[in-house]
């Protein structure tokens, strides 16, 4: 009798052990999808390890990939925090299948459903051939013909059916898409932790694009593009700009350790200064953070100083320090970040008066050694465009001439 109620015991914890164990997520690739509305739903994919009790997810964009081991188990669920941003997931755990939420904090009941569903490299699905050739530029008019009308750039870069690119806007880039054009229909989608876009369009006779692009729980909007290498976007150097009887700009503000900070501390006397306006919620900011990080780690032995001021779109001023404060530690930023505002209503023109406007975050200003503003770059067009490498190199001679001086730095350009 005992050797009986051993064995049922031993079989007992080993179905319940195995049980757990299946619960595990497996490793390899999954295909996530988040619900936008009834309707739309935005798939991408991610790769999943788990090792014991440690997972690590690692999102795909075409070319980027996103990792966050910050995943805690809460039970039967699991918590995973994304970098950088605030949301975060809350599933419920199995071995080839993910169900839950994703969640918003900031945002009064944003919470979309999620499932996620193992060995599926799948973004879309394809039914047929390509109808055509959709390679290189591409004029776009969001919303067009309406007062909320803007212009952008597609880039799309095409092999077979698969499809990967970006919009550019004046005011920055919509990051890596990916997707793929199946017969007429092109559908693009990413993901960046906090950013839902996805992109629908129908071919016409090649030459022309018919879309609808999502965004979030809520925003949509019509677009439509025309083949054409020569279309341009304003100079993103012209858009801001310092009003009548400035010759620079001013602040006294907090740091995310509560310490003012002021362009008039002598940290800063004798030193070029870039200033740069951006929040924690911004994917452009996030991408011109990482490169501003780079620069100063560059330059920063040779005078250079950089200095962030954050508008944050937080509930209160308490959870924007926060936010900010993650933001600087995941993006290990060496350069101080001023709590310019807290919650929607702060504004940045207001914050910076002598400007003309701020059309978008990111902006950058850049104060030679007498902190006059020598330029003012609006928007950030990140790694996922083509002009990237150009934008990088010409930053770099501009904060060369900053540094050294406009001699040193245009004979060592006569010099590549």
């Amino acid at each position: 009798m005992k050797r009986f109620l051993f064995a049922l015991s031993s079989l007992a914890f080993f179905a319940c052990t195995q049980q757990k164990q299946d619960n595990q997520p497996i490793s390899g690739t999954w295909r996530g999808t988040i619900a936008l509305n009834d309707s739309t739903h935005l798939p991408f994919n991610f790769k999943w390890t788990s090792e014991d009790s440690s997972y690590t997810m690692t999102i795909l964009n075409g070319q980027e990939q996103i990792k966050t081991d910050q995943i805690k188990t809460e039970g039967d669920s699991l918590v995973i925090h994304l970098p950088v941003f605030a949301n975060y997931f809350k599933v419920h755990k199995g071995a080839e299948r993910m169900d839950g939420y994703y969640i918003n904090p900031d945002a009064k009941g944003y919470r979309l459903p999620f499932n996620a569903m193992a060995r599926d490299s799948t973004r879309f699905k394809v039914k047929e051939k390509n109808c055509c050739d959709i390679n290189k530029k591409w004029a776009v008019k969001f919303s067009p013909g309406t007062e909320e009308e803007y212009p952008a750039i597609g880039y799309f870069e095409q092999q077979g059916t698969h499809v990967e690119g970006t919009f550019m806007t004046e005011t920055g880039d919509y990051r890596y898409l990916q997707g793929v054009l199946s017969g007429d229909q092109l559908q693009l989608s990413t993901f960046d932790g906090a950013h839902l876009f996805y992109f629908k369009g129908t071919i016409e006779s090649g030459q022309k694009i018919n879309g609808r692009f999502f965004s979030g729980r809520s925003w949509q909007e019509p677009w439509v593009a025309y083949r054409d290498d020569d279309f341009q976007l304003r100079n993103a150097d012209s858009l801001t700009y310092l009003k009548e009887g400035y010759e620079t700009i001013s602040f006294s503000l907090p740091d995310t350790e509560g310490k003012t900070v002021s362009l008039d501390d002598p940290r800063f006397a004798g030193k070029p200064v870039i200033v740069q306006i951006m929040g924690s919620w911004c994917p452009n900011c996030m991408d011109e953070s990482r490169h501003l990080r780079e620069v100063h780690k560059q330059y920063n032995a040779e005078g250079l100083e950089i200095v962030a001021l954050t508008f944050e779109r937080a509930q209160n001023k308490e959870t924007a320090l926060k936010r900010a404060s993650k933001m600087k530690a995941d993006l290990q930023l060496p350069y101080p970040v001023l709590m310019a505002g807290y919650t929607r209503e702060d504004k940045a023109e207001e914050a910076l008066p002598m400007l003309n406007h701020v059309m978008s975050y990111p902006t950058a200003i850049y104060l030679d050694k007498d902190h006059k503003v020598v330029s003012i770059h609006t928007g950030y067009s990140g790694p996922g465009t083509p002009v990237y490498d150009k934008y990088s190199a010409e930053n770099k001679l501009l904060v060369e001439r900053l540094v050294y001086g406009r001699s040193e730095t245009v004979q060592e350009n006569e010099n590549l």
